[in-house]
C-alpha cells in the first residue's frame, strides 16, 4: 500500500468515526505521527541538500505538489 493510499483510508477513519469521539482524534493523532511528521522528516532531509536556488526552487515545486495532493485526498473523502 503507498503512503498516499494510507493517507487516504487514515482520513476516511477520521470522517467515519463519531464526531468528538475517542476514535475521531485517535484516528487524527495517527494522521499527524504517521504522515505529517514523517514528511517534514524527510523534507528536511532533502532540503539540507538544496545548494543554489535552483535546487530550492525545484525542492519548493516538489513539497508544493506533495501538499496539493494530499489536499486532494481529502478533499476526495469529503465528497
Amino acid at each position: 500500500m503507498t503512503t498516499k493510499s494510507n493517507f487516504k483510508r487514515m482520513v476516511e477513519e477520521v470522517e467515519n468515526a463519531p464526531a468528538y469521539s475517542e476514535e475521531q482524534r485517535r484516528a487524527e493523532a495517527n494522521i499527524w505521527a504517521w504522515n505529517v511528521s514523517s514528511n517534514f522528516r524527510i523534507w528536511d532531509e532533502l532540503a539540507k541538500d538544496c545548494r543554489n536556488k535552483t535546487e530550492w526552487n525545484n525542492f519548493a515545486k516538489y513539497v508544493l505538489k506533495e501538499i496539493q495532493e494530499y489536499a486532494e485526498i481529502m478533499k476526495e473523502v469529503k465528497k
